[in-house]
């Protein structure tokens, strides 16, 4: 879809607008700027977001591409306004103020400060990038299948299956396209940087319906995006950056088809 046509030049864009622009598209097409506190973008935030608080974004405008559509949010759309201003005046092209800011926001998040998970890629641990994130990748996997093992209703059970199945094409592409040596050691972490067996007392037993399983697997990727969106921009001229790039889209694209489905089951019910 093309942007310019999809805002009709306005410069602001309310949540919805900017929740359907995301979902239309390939995610390295634009660029989100949160100018909120540090504290507020840890507790939640849009997934790929940049953190740049206000009061650091006249001295940090160099981080953004100018030429890429940027929306600029905030709690509310007061602070994003002034941010907007600062951009523009900075040279960056295209800016759009989401109005209402992420009280607004309709969509999936995710949550976490801007270095989360970046450490299990820097300690230097692993003989390669691509492994580490084919472990984080089986780490969701296992994860999805102890659920099912917990889950009391077959339709439970089967969607957390076909969640499974979605880390185990993942791995395969992995596999095919980056890894060269066989014999992986499982890792109790899995993609978004989260504890296996943390996770599973947060929320084994705790899935009752078709729609929770698919909400905790768009919770999933929407961590996963944001992790390799941000590993993206910290290695962007490293060829580490495309592959976190290549790996960011999996993850978008895996959480458009986890928002149709749950969209499709919701409107059944409706309707039904």
């Amino acid at each position: 879809m093309n942007w310019e046509t999809f805002f009709e030049d306005s410069e602001n864009v309310t949540a919805e607008e900017t929740r359907q622009f995301i979902e239309s598209g390939e995610p390295d097409r634009y660029q989100l700027v949160d100018v909120r506190q540090p504290k507020e973008y840890e507790q939640f935030h849009l997934p790929g977001a940049i953190l740049l608080p206000l009061a650091e974004l006249s001295s940090r405008t160099g981080e953004l591409n100018r030429d890429k559509p940027t929306i600029v949010y905030c709690r509310s759309g007061v602070r994003s306004r002034a941010g907007c201003q600062i951009l523009a005046q900075a040279g960056i092209k295209y800016v759009f103020n989401m109005t209402g800011g992420i009280l607004g926001w309709q969509g999936v998040h995710a949550e976490g400060d801007a270095e989360a998970g970046l450490e299990f890629f820097a300690n230097g641990n692993f003989p390669t990038t691509f492994e580490l994130a084919y472990q984080m990748e089986d780490g969701l996997r296992r994860f999805y299948r102890a659920l099912a093992e917990q889950a009391s209703l077959a339709t439970e059970r089967d969607m957390l299956l076909q969640l499974a199945g979605f880390e185990d094409g993942h791995m395969a592409r992995l596999q095919e396209k980056y890894l060269q040596s066989g014999g992986i050691t499982p890792l109790n972490t899995m993609e978004g940087g989260f504890n296996i067996a943390e996770m599973i007392d947060i929320f084994g037993g705790q899935l009752s319906s078709v729609e929770d399983v698919l909400q905790l697997g768009m919770k999933m990727e929407a961590q996963a995006f944001d992790l390799y969106q941000r590993l993206a921009r910290k290695y962007h001229n490293d060829v580490a950056g495309a592959f976190y790039r290549d790996m960011a889209k999996d993850e978008h694209n895996h959480l458009l088809q986890l928002s149709r489905e749950l969209d499709r089951i919701l409107s059944e019910a409706q309707n039904g």
